[in-house]
């Protein structure tokens, strides 16, 4: 076997175990867009271009007539500016690639192919097919379970009683519990989830991702910089 297929088979085996959350989670988008007037193609359209998994959620959920597309852009962007934070930290390990394979790596980052990437990188080099592996399922149920909440969803009147988007969250607690052994983490946490918490119910709901990412990167900054001068 290929170090190539076998990178990717590394990857798709431990993504695996949690397929079921984009499986859940792309219905109730799929469901929530047809809703909220899309039509089943532009749905999936959607799905397949922005790839956006929570920000495409929020963006709906403060979608209304008529559109106020600003805001829809602002939640949209908020919750997924995440990203430009995991893409940073990734960046590091992924300085082999090709240039071609880096802007695909980083076009098409996902929470766990981030996550995964970071453990992986503390015993051995990521590779672009390690990524891969993680990404190209999640990309197609992504897509598949959209049409099929999109040609379904009708069936259900309010998807988001079913509790499947908490699949979402279920993702990010399990990608978080890999780094707890790592120093400092505990008052960034704290201060990230306690700040989000703050925002969300001071009725800023398309901005506490956002404020709650930036109040982690606040205190991990400030512990970085006290160490760097107990070091001096």
């Amino acid at each position: 076997m290929t170090t190539a297929k076998q990178e990717f088979l590394d990857g798709f085996k431990l993504v695996l175990p949690i397929l079921v959350a984009p499986i859940s989670f792309s219905f109730i988008t799929g469901a929530t867009s047809v809703q909220k007037g899309l039509s089943a193609f532009e749905a999936t359209l959607l799905s397949a271009g922005a790839f956006a998994g929570g920000g495409q959620l929020l963006a709906l959920e403060v979608w209304h007539e008529p559109q106020a597309w600003l805001l829809v852009m602002l939640a949209a962007v908020s919750i997924n500016v995440r990203f430009a934070l995991q893409a940073a930290s990734v960046q590091r390990k992924i300085n082999h690639f090709s240039k071609l394979q880096r802007w695909l790596t980083i076009a098409t980052l996902t929470d766990p192919a981030w996550g995964m990437s970071e453990v992986r990188h503390l015993t051995r080099r990521v590779s672009f097919w390690f990524i891969s592996g993680i990404t190209v399922p999640i990309y197609i149920i992504w897509v598949l379970g959209t049409l099929a909440g999109a040609l379904l969803g009708n069936l259900i009147d309010d998807p988001m009683k079913l509790g499947h988007d908490f699949a979402f969250v279920g993702i990010f607690i399990a990608l978080a519990l890999p780094f707890w052994k790592r120093s400092g983490a505990l008052p960034v946490a704290i201060a990230s989830g306690g700040t989000a918490i703050i925002a969300k119910l001071a009725g800023l709901s398309a901005l506490y991702v956002f404020i709650g990412a930036m109040a982690g990167v606040a205190v991990a900054g400030l512990m970085a910089a006290r160490r760097a001068r107990q070091e001096q």
